[in-house]
């Protein structure tokens, strides 16, 4: 199965786009996933559940992680790979389809593509341009999923 995550510029997209979203995954629709979803729709970059809990406040750190759990069962979110403390999330290849159904603005990144953690901002994001090398292994072994993360500055931090 491969992952797809996507960084979406806000382009338009209004709260019945959101509820159909969840709507379309067979979720209750709530105030709180509701924000969650717009949160995502707004950024750019990958977003933690620190993230989520610094700008959405009006939440509690379990009703955060719960929503978190349920939109990777539902495959409206992923997780992107990252060696620190903080897990990261991105929008699935069923979200991608979605909006750019609607015609919103989005890229899709498949998931062999790297992540890139800049080491002054902390920001997690994808660089689709830049796949991931080919794997080979031994005949016994199968490959579920392929994830390469750099560490250094980015454009921003760099300059």
């Amino acid at each position: 199965m491969q992952l797809i995550c996507i960084f979406i510029t806000f382009a338009g997209m209004n709260a019945t786009a959101v509820k159909e979203i969840l709507h379309n995954h067979q979720l209750r629709i709530t105030t709180g996933r509701c924000d969650v979803v717009g949160l995502f729709l707004k950024s750019n970059y990958a977003l933690s559940a620190k993230d989520l809990e610094n700008q959405l406040p009006q939440y509690d750190r379990v009703t955060l992680y719960r929503t978190l759990h349920t939109f990777i069962e539902k495959r409206i979110l992923h997780l992107i790979p990252h060696d620190g403390e903080l897990a990261y999330f991105g929008f699935s290849e069923d979200i991608r389809q979605q909006l750019t159904d609607k015609q919103v603005n989005a890229t899709a990144h498949h998931s062999d593509h790297i992540h890139f953690t800049c080491t002054v901002c902390g920001r997690t994001e994808c660089l689709p341009e830049h796949l991931v090398p080919e794997v080979s292994l031994p005949k016994s072994y199968q490959i579920n999923e392929v994830a390469l993360l750099v560490k250094g500055q980015c454009q921003a931090c760099h300059e």
